[in-house]
């Protein structure tokens, strides 16, 4: 009997469809998030409200009313839609470097490293997909380049949905330079042309001030093939993204890394450069049961390779809620659960699950960046409160990480 296959296609290989059917949604979604892109083929990030200034710069409007009043050479904003006074972003930093030059602005605001701070690299982890890790890079890593710290968001997924994010569609360009290319062993067959490159060349600038990106793509998956064969004892596999950031640690205030759902050893190189992790779960005894068989394998790969290196402290490791509805009664029970055995390392704030946060996904946004005219009032706003509720105890972290009294934060 004659085996037909679809679309009417008879005998045709498993690979050759495969390889059809990868083609056929590959270009569609170029397609798609080209007219996503369109008119200018790249992300433009939005003017901000008055309110919305003075949310990232951290003072009340009446304050920030005076300070352009007193100092006509500040960026003054421009009058859209009537009368409404809105900014970029570019020009709200300005206002801020300003008063912090002018010692204007409360301590906890400072969004800078200070003296000796060291800058914070934040491993995004969990074992189970569907967690949230994207989302959660994307929206904390926005929300904290606004607020005025540098912040480098690096993908550590083959996947790329963190790059897409940042607006650049791994596919259009095949040939860009990715971390894998900052941490791939050296090719003793082609020593001209296979060597590490520096993680400068790697690092793109994003639409967001403040926001850099370490793209990914499907070549990530070399360094696990290229891991397998290498000496390890010549070219220890964990200390190659510590090695690979080194150059640019200075340059940024936080890095924040977005794994793939794996204990891949780039995952594990991760986890061994990280001064924290955040972990995203959902409120599901399915996915807190998976969260543990995680944290099992996590601590018997860090264990072997402290045994090798010495004992390597993490700052802190929070988990966070995600995707979190608190009107359901079985999550409500679930996170209970999770802080009773866990504590205080469950973040206190949750992130919602939200119709907003999801249609800005698709469009491959943030909350801070969706125009919020585009949604219900109510429904935006309870994003938007969520998003700023975690961010900002993120923020007590890092700041704790420093040294700083957090207190009032």
């Amino acid at each position: 009997m004659t085996r037909i296959h679809e679309a009417g296609q008879m005998n045709t290989s498993g690979s050759a469809s495969l390889g059809r059917h990868a083609g056929l949604i590959s270009s569609q979604l170029i397609q798609h998030r080209e007219r996503l892109l369109e008119p200018n083929k790249e992300k433009v990030l939005r003017p901000f409200s008055f309110k919305e200034a003075c949310h990232y710069i951290g003072v009340n409007e009446n304050s920030l009313r005076h300070t352009l009043r007193t100092n006509p050479a500040l960026p003054q904003g421009t009058l859209l839609r009537g009368t409404r006074r809105y900014f970029e972003a570019s020009e709200f930093h300005a206002i801020r470097d300003f008063l912090i030059e002018n010692d204007r602005l409360e301590s906890k605001n400072i969004t800078r490293r200070q003296g000796g701070e060291r800058s914070q690299v934040v491993s995004i982890v969990n074992l189970k997909g569907g967690a949230g890790k994207t989302s959660t890079a994307a929206s904390v890593a926005s929300a904290l380049a606004l607020r005025g710290y540098r912040v480098a968001v690096i993908d550590l997924d083959a996947q790329a949905s963190t790059t897409q994010f940042c607006g650049i569609i791994p596919e259009r360009e095949p040939d860009m330079l990715t971390l894998y290319d900052a941490i791939r062993y050296p090719d003793a067959s082609d020593p001209e042309g296979t060597q590490r490159v520096n993680i400068r060349e790697v690092i793109r600038e994003t639409h967001i001030p403040n926001l850099s990106l370490i793209p990914s793509n499907m070549h990530i998956m070399e360094f696990e093939h290229e891991t397998a064969v290498n000496d390890q004892k010549k070219f220890p596999f964990f200390v190659r993204v510590e090695e690979a950031l080194a150059p640019i640690r200075d340059d940024f205030d936080v890095f924040l890394v977005d794994c793939p759902p794996q204990m891949s050893f780039a995952v594990i190189a991760s986890l061994f450069a990280s001064s924290g992790l955040l972990v995203p779960v959902t409120a599901s005894f399915i996915d807190v049961m998976s969260l543990g068989t995680f944290l099992g394998m996590a601590g018997e790969m860090m264990s072997v390779l402290e045994g090798r290196q010495g004992a390597r402290p993490y700052d802190w490791i929070k988990y966070l809620i995600t995707r979190y509805n608190p009107t359901d009664q079985p999550q409500i029970q679930v996170a209970s659960y999770l802080r009773s055995i866990l504590e205080d390392a469950v973040m206190a704030s949750e992130f919602y699950l939200s119709a907003a946060i999801a249609d800005a996904a698709n469009s491959a946004e943030t909350i801070a960046e969706v125009d919020p005219s585009s949604f219900n009032r109510q429904t935006y706003q309870r994003a938007w409160d969520s998003v700023t509720r975690v961010v900002t105890e993120f923020e007590g972290l890092i700041h704790q990480s420093w040294g700083r009294d957090t207190n009032g934060a």
